[in-house]
């Protein structure tokens, strides 16, 4: 019993050290697996503190992507806006040039047209006169041939020309009042102050001045009976080109001089007209042979004769309409704007 009872309590603590290894073995799996478990959830919680950084980071960049591209939108829009109201402002500028060059060339116009009314006013009323004169409108001028005034090589007018003058002078007198500068509206309707002068133009042909030397006396009787034979005279010299042609200046300046003279003592009245610079209107110049008429470049009689001449040149003024100033200032403003 004894023997028994030994080897049974042998046997219990064996049995129990095999529980005690057994649970000292699960505890050791279970701590092994706890700290796997451990270590993977700091590896997941790691990699999520990754991603969610990663996501957050993204957060950010689509935030400052967004405002970017909402930037973007407002800076286009801002652009579209600007090149909108750039283009509008061009239109108008484009416009504005449109009508300046519109009203410009209205403007041109309707000078050109009164100065070639005025013409044929001046012409048809010395004809009915008896005076012939030719007009050329598109260069504005009278013509006033040779023979109406000068002989070959002369300033001086004749006598028998006295009385053409005075009728231009009065003809010019009575017309020209209405087309410079304190017009009486009431005489001339609208009054168009397009004059900015009329110039009494002297021209000559291009034939050179010739130069003779007096012929030698007869020598007396030497000795014999017979008479000494008289020497022929000296032929005609011509002079050098330039000379004749300074001769040439100052014949026709001459000729203008004196055909301005005689036309403010005829009218005194024409010497009271002023521009719309308050300058007088008449005025002269002289241009020798240095302008032939297109139709008068050859070396006839008749060619000389044409280019023999005054010309009373009708010199439109520069002064701009209201219409137009009014649009130059815009135009002007415009352009202060756009800088």
């Amino acid at each position: 019993m004894a023997v028994m009872d030994i080897a049974e309590e042998g046997g219990g603590e064996g049995y129990f050290a095999s529980v005690s290894d057994m649970m000292v073995g699960i505890l050791f799996i279970f701590l092994l697996l706890l700290t796997v478990f451990a270590l993977n959830f700091r590896d997941a919680e790691q990699e999520q503190k990754a991603k969610l950084a990663d996501l957050i980071e993204a957060q950010k960049r689509a935030a400052v992507a967004e405002e970017l591209a909402t930037e973007a939108k407002l800076i286009a829009h801002r652009e579209a806006a600007r090149a909108e109201a750039s283009k509008a402002e061009n239109d108008r500028f484009r416009t504005l040039l449109f009508a300046a060059v519109a009203q410009l060339e209205k403007d041109i116009r309707d000078r050109e047209t009164a100065r070639g009314q005025l013409l044929i006013s001046l012409q048809q009323s010395l004809s009915n006169r008896g005076v012939s004169v030719s007009i050329d409108p598109t260069s504005g001028i009278l013509r006033l041939p040779e023979d109406l005034l000068f002989k070959t090589g002369d300033s001086t007018i004749g006598k028998e020309n006295f009385s053409k003058l005075q009728t231009l002078a009065a003809v010019m007198a009575s017309t020209l009042p209405c087309y410079v500068h304190g017009g009486d509206a009431s005489v001339c309707g609208t009054v168009a102050p397009i004059l900015e002068t009329v110039l009494v133009e002297g021209h000559t042909d291009r034939q050179a001045y010739k130069s003779t030397v007096a012929p030698s006396a007869t020598p007396a009787p030497t000795g014999g009976t017979l008479p000494a034979q008289p020497v022929p005279p000296s032929p005609a010299r011509f002079i050098v080109a330039k000379d004749s042609e300074l001769r040439n200046d100052r014949l026709s300046t001459d000729r203008a001089l004196n055909v301005f003279k005689e036309l403010r003592q005829a009218q005194p009245a024409l010497d009271t007209l002023r521009n719309s610079d308050q300058q007088p209107l008449l005025g002269f110049s002289g241009y020798g042979q240095r302008r032939p008429l297109p139709d008068a470049l050859g070396s006839s009689q008749a060619d000389f004769k044409k280019n023999r001449r005054i010309d009373l040149r009708f010199v439109l003024s520069s002064r701009t309409s209201d219409e137009l100033m009014r649009l130059r200032e815009q135009i002007q403003h415009a352009l202060g704007n756009g800088q």
